[in-house]
């Protein structure tokens, strides 16, 4: 995210960032996040790689879609130990497969 309460959209998991953060993590604020706790949003991430609960919406999510999660995961990572000559290198990677996977969700429209 390029800045908080943006409003943006996570690549990843779709949470939009309406400002909620760990300490409220268990309320429903609905808005654009619905009916949704960041909570909730954030277990249904850990076993389906997107926000949702919705069976559908998850069976939707391609393939390559969700490999590609699962390499931008990986690159976060391994951020946290890199030195100051890998984390330049692990940045560039976190932009490629953040590209690749606009391309992949840009697709389905």
């Amino acid at each position: 995210m390029e800045e908080r309460q943006g409003w943006e959209n996570c690549c990843l998991c779709n949470w939009e960032d309406d400002g909620q953060d760990d300490p409220h993590a268990d309320e429903v604020w609905g808005g654009p996040n619905q009916d949704y706790s960041l909570t909730e949003a954030r277990e249904n991430f850990k076993k389906h790689y997107v926000m949702y609960r919705d069976r559908q919406t998850i069976l939707n999510q391609m393939d390559k879609e969700v490999q590609t999660k699962k390499r931008l995961l990986h690159a976060f990572e391994k951020l946290k130990t890199a030195n100051i000559e890998s984390a330049q290198q692990i940045w560039h990677e976190i932009d490629s497969f953040e590209k690749e996977l606009d391309d992949i969700v840009q697709s389905y429209s």
